[in-house]
């Protein structure tokens, strides 16, 4: 057999092709990535040693150094074992088999996509459960497999009140991602979550989570004392008096979780003034999205709107 590329950004297709390779012609799966690009050379020696039934699956090819792709290369065209390079493009002289997702902006091809990961997962379900997955997921293949199968071991048919019961929300989890970015004034981080966003999320619902992220800020601004740094404590007994959710307050104020990146002071960047300011352009922005044909637009130059008054240049 020859060495194969799979070309394309669908890691759950390009697995199941990798295992279903190997079970069909009866070889052991052997997974080169890039920690075992410089030692490719030894590896593949060694196991020209012990056994002609195994299968080279290298996964990241992409991310290996020139010089370590380049040998792997010279190897692989030297022997008669079957080889799997996974790759985001066709490599030139070899076969290659494409595997690509739609691209994030193509709706009506991610829930097709998602019909056919449920069929594959032999699961029953109505038309408005897959759009309610993409919806609550993404486009994203690995975290759209993981709660297909979670919704596998339900046993039911998937229906729209399964999929809210059962999936995990990650576009909520990536609208929060955004507020805080946009807040933090990293204005880079924001457009570039943003975009991923546009691609399955509706501009009302960005913009309405803007408004709530907002008004929070208001208050914890207003009725906070203004310190380098706040205890749990406080930021606890603040947050239940304001009604404002305590992980939420947390990340304004700078407190920084176990394990967490370091958040930034919003009490540091905002007074009452400015974030007044922010709710009217809000207001506005509100007026835009209704008017506008181009939705994305406004919501793009409000990033940059509070980068400039924040002094955020990022």
């Amino acid at each position: 057999m020859s060495t194969v590329v799979l070309s394309g950004d669908a890691t759950v297709l390009k697995d199941e092709h990798v295992k279903k390779m190997a079970l069909e012609q009866g070889l052991t799966r052997i997974r080169l990535d890039i920690e075992d690009a410089a030692r490719s050379t030894e590896i593949l020696n060694q196991n020209n040693l012990f056994s002609q039934n195994f299968l080279i699956d290298v996964v990241d090819f992409d991310d290996w150094k020139k010089d370590d792709q380049k040998q792997l290369i010279e190897n692989i065209e030297n022997t008669t074992k079957p080889v799997v390079l996974r790759s985001l493009k066709a490599i030139k002289g070899f076969e290659s088999l494409d595997f690509s997702l739609p691209k994030p902006w193509e709706r009506e091809r991610w829930i097709e996509y998602i019909g056919k990961r449920l069929d594959a997962h032999s699961i029953s379900f109505e038309n408005c459960a897959a759009e309610e997955i993409f919806q609550m997921v993404g486009p994203d293949d690995l975290l759209i497999e993981r709660e297909i199968e979670k919704l596998a071991c339900i046993g039911e048919k998937v229906t729209l009140d399964l999929v809210k019961e059962i999936v995990f929300n990650h576009s909520r989890v990536q609208i929060d991602e955004l507020c805080f970015a946009i807040s933090s004034a990293d204005k880079s981080s924001a457009h570039r979550i943003l975009s991923k966003i546009l691609a399955h999320a509706e501009p009302v619902l960005i913009l309405n989570s803007l408004i709530r992220h907002f008004i929070d800020l208001y208050k914890i601004v207003v009725f906070a004392e203004k310190r380098s740094s706040y205890s749990w404590v406080y930021i606890k007994d603040l947050s239940q008096r304001l009604d404002v959710p305590v992980v939420r307050a947390a990340k304004m104020m700078g407190f920084v979780f176990k394990g967490q990146p370091p958040t930034v002071n919003h009490l540091q960047l905002y007074d009452v003034e400015k974030v007044e300011s922010i709710l009217s352009q809000l207001q506005l922005l509100d007026k835009e999205l209704k008017s506008s044909e181009n939705k994305t637009i406004p919501i793009h130059l409000f990033i940059d709107f509070i980068a400039q008054s924040t002094g955020g240049q990022n």
